[in-house]
């Protein structure tokens, strides 16, 4: 290849021409016996090749997807520090999955591409992302829901039935702290909704909805004996005993005051709790009476 540089500059344009295409085919055969193809290294700043080659799937357990959840860079270094670091999108829900293109990693790699020209991509056009979570277990749900109802009907006997959330019990892991905020219901009994407040690692409370059947065992007043229509109660006619307040109609009588020197509307068995709708209160003149009236 030397002697180009030797050549007389007032070669005829013919004789050039022929000379170059004679060049040519030498370096096409000189190709195929098995010469040695040297790499093309792209130029730049930093000439050193960087392979990103991304992973089929992936498991993420923060809110924002970085390259080095889905891929493998090689070699190690500053370099692959630096582009692991990298957010490419945002997680999905916990619980939940997403397709992430191959495209949008290529582009938010384009800056980079430009400082670093060695940077080669590789893997597969999509990556099944999946968002790690965690439940709030039963039994921990349990006492956040016990001791908001300590804290409001102190001394209280209940019981809680199945707990079920209205949506999904998937939230991000971490350190989980959950409360109840307050209760859709006039009384803590029967069927409840509670509202949550959960934190993961003290991050913003988000609210949850959970509600469950609770049976509350409270006292309440019972006949001793049948009482006919229109008779009228005594102290020694009625006991108190415990009963579930849950499953008992409305308008139950919880003390003596609320059925002493009452009358029932109609005959009542024994063992028989009474309601305040059940009774009525005497009238005070009947048919036959002498009253005095004074005007």
């Amino acid at each position: 290849m030397r002697i180009l540089y030797h050549l007389p500059i007032h070669l005829c344009s013919a004789c050039r021409k022929g000379f170059f295409i004679v060049i040519f085919f030498g370096w096409i055969c000189a190709s195929a016996s098995g010469s040695p193809a040297i790499p093309e290294v792209p130029a730049g700043r930093n000439s050193s090749t960087v392979i990103i080659h991304l992973q089929p799937s992936a498991e993420i357990i923060g809110s924002g997807i970085l390259l080095r959840d889905i891929a493998v860079i090689r070699p190690d270094g500053p370099l692959a520090e630096e582009l692991g670091s990298m957010r490419i999108a945002r997680s999905p829900r916990p619980g939940m999955k997403r397709l992430l293109p191959k495209a949008k990693i290529f582009y938010s790699l384009n800056t980079r591409k430009e400082q670093h020209p060695g940077i080669v991509l590789k893997g597969p056009d999509f990556i099944q992302i999946h968002r790690a979570y965690q439940p709030i277990p039963d039994e921990y749900l349990r006492q956040v829901i016990r001791n908001y109802i300590d804290r409001k009907i102190p001394n209280a006997d209940f019981k809680l039935g199945t707990i079920k959330f209205h949506g999904k019990n998937c939230f991000p892991v971490g350190k989980l702290k959950a409360s109840v905020t307050r209760h859709h219901s006039d009384d803590l009994l029967g069927n409840v909704k509670f509202v949550l407040s959960v934190t993961v690692d003290e991050q913003s409370a988000v609210h949850a909805y959970v509600s469950s059947w609770v049976d509350r065992y409270e006292d309440a007043v019972f006949t001793k004996h049948a009482l006919s229509r229109n008779a009228l109660i005594a102290e020694k006619d009625l006991y108190m005993r415990k009963m579930n307040l849950s499953r008992a109609p409305d308008n139950i009588c919880r003390s003596f005051e609320d059925a002493l020197g009452k009358r029932v509307k109609q005959r009542v068995q024994a063992e028989t709790f009474l309601r305040i709708s059940s009774l009525e209160t005497p009238p005070t003149i009947y048919k036959g009476d002498r009253v005095e009236i004074v005007a």
